[in-house]
């Protein structure tokens, strides 16, 4: 890791699930309303992380809400602020409760780090209550990212680059509503996030974003570079130029299954 870089720590990561869960809130607020859910309907997020989404549908009074998490810090740092949520650490692929168990089920940002997301889906899937639903609120496609003004295209192509060599898979996005397909799901419903700013002239960087991408690209670029990268987008963001636009999908299917 390159001197100066900042190592993010939980709370950094908090902070930008969190900006990210503001992100997708319109959406997902439709789509709960699709799915016409009640508040104690019981609700599973797979890679629930630190906690952020399920602060977001606690303060919008949902109640019965469950988390799994591989990582078994991040789910202490989620209980360390809020000890009403079911929290679980375990395997997506091999969730540790009986079928039929949620009226919803959820990710976000997940399946693009899997290495099989069809599998895990089918596992989702599985722990949904038949009629229920299963959503993945935000895939991004990374291999679609427009950037501008130059040279800060040539940051977001480093950027995927990096994110391709972490095993991210940079063009999930586009593939969400064929996987929910597949997997045996109806009444799927896809789209892409809506995406709108103003041409402001000196608006700020986005720190979490900017701590982000260093964290992303520590081992390909020198201090140097990234000030530089730095320097270029205050630049255009001060011109009221700057674009940053990665399509980031949802989707939404019904769980059926064959009566016993």
């Amino acid at each position: 890791m390159n001197a100066g870089t900042k190592v993010l720590s939980l709370a950094d990561w908090h902070g930008r699930y969190t900006q990210q869960g503001k992100w997708t809130e319109d959406i997902r607020r439709h789509l709960f309303a699709k799915a016409q859910l009640d508040y104690d309907d019981t609700i599973l997020e797979v890679g629930s992380g630190t906690g952020a989404i399920l602060d977001l549908l606690d303060r919008e009074g949902y109640h019965q809400l469950y988390g799994i998490d591989i990582k078994y810090p991040s789910l202490a740092f989620s209980m360390s602020r809020n000890v009403s949520y079911h929290l679980a650490q375990g395997d997506g692929y091999r969730l540790p409760f009986a079928g039929d168990s949620f009226s919803l089920t959820y990710c976000h940002y997940l399946l693009l780090w899997l290495a099989n997301p069809a599998a895990m889906l089918t596992e989702l899937a599985r722990v949904t209550q038949p009629g229920g639903w299963l959503l993945a609120l935000a895939e991004p496609d990374h291999q679609a990212r427009i950037d501008y003004p130059p040279p800060l295209d040539t940051l977001g192509e480093l950027q995927t680059q990096a994110l391709a060599a972490q095993g991210v898979d940079v063009q999930q996005g586009r593939k969400l509503g064929a996987l929910f397909q597949a997997v045996g799901l109806t009444e799927v419903e896809t789209g892409i996030l809506g995406a709108q700013w103003k041409a402001e002239k000196a608006s700020e960087v986005d720190e979490t974003e900017w701590l982000t991408l260093q964290a992303d690209l520590a081992e390909r670029l020198t201090t140097k570079r990234l000030t530089d990268y730095r320097d270029a987008e205050e630049r255009a963001r001060q011109q009221g130029s700057r674009v940053l636009f990665i399509p980031t999908f949802y989707a939404i299917g019904r769980v059926n299954k064959p009566q016993q």
